[in-house]
């Protein structure tokens, strides 16, 4: 059987400045037919950001939708469909933590959500970051606490499971997993 599902329908039922919400009518591998809803995302990047002296930078901020506050790695939706990765990382860099990096590397690529969007996270590592002297601003309904912790400081937040966010827990297992190496 082939496992794969053939788009019949598509309408579009809403968009905003950042998504599309689709409701597709597919054929399934049985010839049954089904609904999918989807969101297309133009995809964002995230950056693990060290320091010279290799403290790690995270952010923390109160997410909407689970009503909480999170801690994260930077990061930020692309601007257009076509932005690179690295320009989004670097701008999201400066604006949420005023530092910067010429030492930026891809790790991989990530669907965050694949049972219903098709974004895609680009996800990278900064080291020997440094402070920008006049850096660019958060976006205006953005507010953010920066953490500058220790290896030791975020190894006692993951155990103690207060990072949930899925694409820093993927960067910092990479982290401290390409240091044991």
């Amino acid at each position: 059987m082939k496992l794969t599902e053939k788009t019949l329908d598509s309408k579009k039922k809403f968009e905003c400045s950042f998504m599309e919400l689709y409701e597709d009518t597919v054929l399934l591998p049985n010839n049954k037919e089904a609904s999918r809803t989807y969101i297309k995302h133009n995809g964002g990047a995230a950056v693990l950001p060290i320091t010279k002296d290799e403290k790690i930078i995270l952010v923390n901020q109160y997410r909407y939708p689970i009503r909480s506050l999170s801690i994260e790695v930077p990061a930020g939706k692309k601007d257009a469909a076509n932005e690179l990765g690295i320009d989004c990382v670097k701008r999201e860099l400066e604006e949420e933590t005023g530092y910067q990096s010429s030492n930026i590397k891809f790790v991989t690529n990530i669907h965050s959500c694949v049972g219903y969007s098709n974004e895609v996270i680009e996800l990278f590592i900064a080291k020997d970051c440094d402070i920008v002297e006049n850096p660019k601003m958060c976006d205006d309904e953005e507010f953010i606490e920066l953490l500058i912790l220790s290896k030791e400081e975020v190894l006692d937040l993951l155990n103690s499971k207060r990072v949930t966010d899925a694409k820093t827990l993927i960067l910092l297992q990479h982290y401290f997993l390409e240091g044991t190496k």
